[in-house]
């Protein structure tokens, strides 16, 4: 990209963000500022027929901690706050989640409970997801994702979007800057009052990611280059619209994105005269009606997305245009037997349609079905259990119907210490590029499934006024049947088959303190994960990956964040660790583990009802070289800075 291309469309990006900084504004849900801030009553809504049940991990993202994370995307914000390994490309490029050793495609990404992972890949790509536009973010691990969704093997990210019901009109405005040409605007206004919210959000990004590396594979001697062609620039806004009336609540919501951005080149090959870029475009619309009578509840909801994604290669002659469209319907309803049975009905529709040269047969559209029937037992204060059955129609076929049960049991009376375990079989249908891509795709693969178990300590234990203490433990054991990988066929291209069956155990363990005297408040969280994910049977003869560590899963994670908040002045310390993961089947080579250390620190001031803060972040503070997709570098050292003005009336 030249020069004088770079510096018109670095003016063009300037003037958006004033722009966008001048019109709209973001609404600051900061928890970490929270409790200074006085504001008006705030009546919240219970949440009708929750996902959550009993005997299940589930994990929420800090309130706090989203707001750290409000100019960055959802991939950077899981990668350190999470058990989720991402496995990313690179600033601007592609990043993928991967649950408990299991792939991208075995996570389920949704949106207030609707999914949105790709039709066509049949997976998320985390980097397109802005932070700052979520206000609550969900995760749930293993047979836990089921009462919502199919085929999260791994688990689900649900990301939430909610009113605050409030007398207030609310004003935020944060633009950010940061190294290697980062520039950002986020912005909410919210308005309203106790029965009806508008919210409306809006962001613009861009960065030149044109970060210093040491090539040490390409040449004979190490060489320092500049990354190439890996600018990227984003978009989009969000309208939140809410209305309620006694327990009863009517939303409408559009998210629109845009992402342009240039790929740039692995260090096998030379940076300068690649061409490579990518263009993803998205709307999707959502409409949800919560509703009540006497002691059951039920929901009614509505969705209708359509997303477009071209991709070019000049040096490889390929200009891949491809877009498709999804329609979803989903209900439930939820009753209550006595005071010891709740029962819970949900039933989802989606259909999805694609349009892409690259389908054989003009097989371009699927239909699948699910009714979730869920029974909670309440047998005494101390113990409960679920069960679950779904089942699912794929297109005019219906499969083995999946289960899942659990146990819940209070250790303590009046304590929240609590043993939980469950099991559960689940169901995962291939992507529409698994069935109908050409060449490759294979319209005869059979549904994975996956024989899952799970065994969990979950103990918070208030030591004083002042101290909260917080731990879990989880042990878990998958076995994955059909798994579904692509491998080089009989002729010059790759195919689609059902040749593996894959185990994975590991332990998930948290501990936190959280201390709060006046003024002062400071927290300690230590998470590490331990993931052994290997290879027990295949498809293929002499397969060296059998008994192996699958590729791109590492065995060892950690990390231990601590804040300090004092008057206005707030302190972020993350260290990060990530172990070895192998590149090749038989694990004959691999990348090195890393530390990754993140320093944040900042200052808020109240005036009347208005709040003004700024904050200075230093990513990567020891300037760690590191990968997390072989011949792809990360960045070194970084810097960013903050703003965030916010007015109240």
């Amino acid at each position: 990209m030249t020069d004088m291309f770079y510096k018109n469309k670095l003016l063009r990006i300037r003037y958006s963000i004033l722009l966008v900084l001048l019109s709209l504004s973001l609404n600051g849900q900061i928890s970490m500022i929270k409790d200074t801030i006085k504001i008006n009553e705030v009546i919240i809504t219970r949440e009708v027929v929750s996902k959550e049940i009993k005997g299940y991990k589930k994990t929420n993202i800090d309130s706090a901690v989203l707001w750290s994370y409000s100019n960055k995307s959802l991939s950077e914000l899981l990668a350190q706050n999470s058990a989720i390994f991402v496995k990313s490309y690179g600033l601007g490029g592609s990043a993928t989640p991967s649950f408990r050793g299991t792939g991208a495609s075995h996570t389920q990404l949704q949106w207030n409970n609707i999914n949105i992972n790709d039709p066509m890949l049949g997976q998320p790509d985390l980097s397109l997801v802005p932070a700052g536009l979520i206000d609550e973010i969900g995760i749930y691990y293993g047979g836990s994702s089921m009462p919502s969704c199919i085929g999260g093997i791994g688990g689900m990210i649900n990301l939430e979007t909610k009113p605050e019901w409030r007398k207030e009109s609310l004003i935020t405005i944060i633009p950010g800057i940061g190294s290697f040409g980062q520039f950002s605007g986020l912005a909410k206004v919210r308005a309203g009052n106790l029965n009806f919210q508008s919210v409306t959000k809006a962001y613009i990004q861009y960065a030149r990611n044109n970060f210093s590396y040491i090539n040490d594979v390409l040449y004979s001697d190490p060489v320092k280059e500049v990354m190439q062609n890996s600018e990227s620039a984003q978009k989009g806004f969000m309208q939140e619209l809410y209305y309620r009336r006694s327990k009863n609540v009517l939303s409408a919501r559009v998210w629109y994105q845009a992402a342009d951005r240039n790929l740039p080149s692995s260090m096998l090959t030379e940076q300068s005269g690649t061409n490579e870029k990518q263009n993803d475009e998205s709307l999707r619309t959502l409409i949800n009606y919560d509703g009540s009578f006497g002691v059951s509840e039920y929901f009614l909801t509505g969705s209708y997305s359509v997303s477009k994604l071209n991709y070019s290669n000049d040096l490889a002659s390929i200009d891949s245009r491809n877009a498709s469209q999804s329609i979803i319907f989903k209900t439930g309803f939820i009753n209550r037997i006595g005071n010891s049975i709740r029962t819970k009905l949900i039933m989802d529709n989606e259909y999805s349609l694609v349009k892409s040269e690259n389908y054989i047969d003009n097989k371009d559209a699927r239909n699948i079905a699910s009714l979730t029937a869920i029974a909670e037992l309440y047998g005494n204060s101390r113990f409960n259990s679920t069960l679950l059955l779904k089942e699912i129609l794929h297109g005019n076929s219906f499969l083995i119907p999946d289960f899942s049960a659990a146990l819940q049991y209070r250790v303590i009376n009046d304590k929240d210490f609590y043993l939980k375990t469950n099991y559960s079989r689940s169901s995962k249908l291939p992507s529409m590029n698994d069935l109908f891509w050409s060449p490759g795709g294979n319209p005869d693969l059979m549904n994975e499934y996956a024989n899952m178990m799970e065994l969990m300590v979950d103990f918070n234990h208030r030591i004083s006024e002042k101290l909260l203490f917080k731990t879990d433990l989880a042990i878990y054991h998958n076995i994955l049947e059909n798994m579904i990988q692509w491998h080089p066929g009989n002729y010059s291209y790759w195919v689609a088959d059902n040749i593996k069956n894959v185990n994975t155990s590991g332990i998930e363990s948290s501990l936190s303190f959280d201390y709060a005297l006046n003024e002062v408040s400071t927290s300690i969280k230590l998470n590490y994960t331990y993931t052994k994910a290997t290879t027990k049977g295949s498809e293929i003869q002499n397969d060296e990956s059998i008994g192996k560590q699958l590729i791109y899963v590492p065995e060892h994670q950690a990390n231990a964040i601590i804040s300090f908040n004092y008057s206005g002045f707030n302190a972020f310390l993350l260290s990060d660790f990530t172990g070895r993961r192998y590149t090749t089947v038989d694990n004959s080579h691999w990348l090195p583990g890393y530390f990754l250390n993140s320093l944040s620190t900042g200052y808020v001031i109240h005036h009347k009802s208005d709040l003004y803060s700024i904050n200075l972040t230093v990513d990567n503070l020891f300037n760690t070289s590191y990968q997390t997709i072989a011949y792809y570098p990360q960045p070194g050292r970084s810097y960013s800075l903050k703003l965030l003005i916010q007015f109240s009336k």
